[in-house]
């Protein structure tokens, strides 16, 4: 009855033996789908493809921890085994004290017994042995052909993220080649559209020039007339016109001031700067000019010099500008109507 347990208890452990090896056969299979999933799925290669290898790694692990577990359960058969011929040994003590020790047919059935069962230990260990050995020889050779097989399927995996690699870069390199493109073509395009716009804008420069030296010639010829004397006579200044463009005539001399218009009398001479805008910067520059008035134009050295500004408009201040500085402010209207701006002839500047 115990001979039967025993043996029952090994069978068992066999059949455990061989469904660990079903399972690891089954998840080699597993694994097999994985890798044909991860060949077809080539889009997500960079993290799917790093989180399948880690599963593979992981598996490779659980192998080896049921590798040791079907170890331990050859133990326990061992042990089994073992504890079996220690009760069979009991059991031919019990026998030896119920039928006596002197008996001669107990003891030869003794001893044959023995033998019988030293020779079953010895064919049993032997055997024992023998499957050990087999199964640690199957199980290296097994190891070794699921490393042999890992290691290929990581080699092609690597080929595989290689290609991926190098078709990915070409496919940058592509995009970035015809990004070039455009970009350039864009360039050339916005450089065509520039130069036509800066072409326009300089035909509507020459344009408002024009109209700009017809409005500056339109005030000239205005004070040039009879009209602007009464604006003066009516201020308290009789003057009169004295020319238009008018140029120093000292010999030698490099400087480029002309006076728009030059108006005077016995008392007085004013040089009159016409502009169709006058800026403060524009006031700031006819000052300066004023103030070597006298080197450029000496025939009029017997004579008090003031100056006077004409224009359509005047931005920023630069009427204030001009009387803060002792110039006449004369203005023009659309309506081609000239005024001055009250002023005391004490209080204007002499240059």
């Amino acid at each position: 009855m115990e001979n039967i347990t025993a043996s029952t208890l090994m069978e068992s452990n066999q059949s455990q033996l061989r469904q660990l090896v079903l399972e690891n056969t089954e998840r080699i299979g597993r694994q097999d789908v994985i890798i044909d999933k991860l060949r077809m799925d080539n889009s997500s290669l960079s993290q799917e493809m790093r989180e399948r290898y880690e599963w593979l790694e992981n598996s490779r692990q659980e192998h080896d921890r049921s590798i040791k577990a079907i170890k331990e359960c050859l133990k326990d058969i061992a042990q089994l085994q073992k504890a079996s011929i220690i009760e069979h040994k009991m059991q031919i003590h019990e026998l030896k004290k119920l039928f006596g020790e002197n008996s001669e047919q107990m003891k030869k059935s003794s001893e044959k017994f023995d033998r019988e069962m030293r020779k079953r230990d010895e064919n049993l260990a032997k055997e024992m042995k023998e499957r050990d050995e087999k199964f640690d020889r199957e199980m290296k050779e097994w190891k070794e052909e699921f490393a042999k097989e890992m290691k290929e399927r990581d080699e092609k995996f690597d080929r595989e993220m290689k290609e991926s690699k190098e078709e990915f870069a070409k496919e940058m390199k592509e995009r970035d080649e015809k990004f070039a493109k455009e970009m350039k073509e864009s360039k050339e395009e916005f450089a065509k559209e520039l130069k036509e716009s800066r072409d326009e804008t300089n035909a509507a420069i020459r344009r408002i020039s024009v109209e700009f030296l017809g409005a500056t010639g339109h005030i000239v010829e205005g004070l040039a007339g009879s009209a602007v004397d009464k604006i003066f006579k009516d201020a308290g200044l009789n003057l009169l016109h004295y020319g238009k463009n008018i140029r120093p005539k000292q010999p030698g001399t490099n400087n480029k001031m002309e006076v728009d218009v030059l108006l005077g009398n016995d008392t007085f001479i004013v040089p009159v700067e016409v502009k169709a805008d006058f800026t403060k910067r524009k006031v700031k520059r006819f000052v300066r000019q004023m103030e070597m008035f006298r080197t450029l134009f000496p025939e009029y050295d017997g004579k008090e010099v003031i100056a006077a500004i004409a224009a359509i408009n005047y931005e920023g201040g630069a009427d204030q500008l001009a009387h803060e500085d002792g110039l006449l402010v004369i203005r023009v209207s659309s309506d081609d109507i000239f005024s001055i701006d009250p002023f005391d002839v004490k209080t204007l500047r002499r240059f």
